[in-house]
């Protein structure tokens, strides 16, 4: 009777591994608040991130509440809300990843681009 081939399994050390960037190892990397003038960034570098998707990720992640918690305190639906956590989530893992400055857009004008 022939032997079946053990079965491979993930294995955590993978998340062990020293973090690098494409520019080398990461060492210090500060991410600092401050109000820059627009022209000194590349347009396509910048990562905006929106009233919702800030105030989706302080109810997640600052007030510990469940997502179906905030929706209702919000007064959305689950699925509008995990769209808002879930964009901003992902341009907060982008922006830190790839180092790029991170924009809080405030204006009406903004909202309604991104609408259309």
């Amino acid at each position: 009777m022939e032997s079946c081939p053990r079965r491979r399994r993930w294995r955590r050390s993978v998340w062990r591994k020293e973090a690098t960037t494409s520019s080398g190892n990461l060492e210090e990397i500060f991410f600092i608040p401050t109000s820059a003038p627009a022209s000194i960034f590349r347009p396509e570098e910048v990562v905006e991130l929106y009233p919702e998707e800030l105030l989706a990720l302080k109810l997640v992640y600052a007030e510990d509440l469940e997502v179906d918690e905030a929706a209702a305190r919000l007064g959305l639906s689950k699925a509008t809300f995990w769209r808002m956590l879930d964009s901003g989530r992902k341009k907060m893992v982008t922006a830190i990843l790839q180092l790029r400055p991170i924009k809080i857009v405030f204006s009406e004008k903004a909202s309604m681009e991104k609408t259309e």
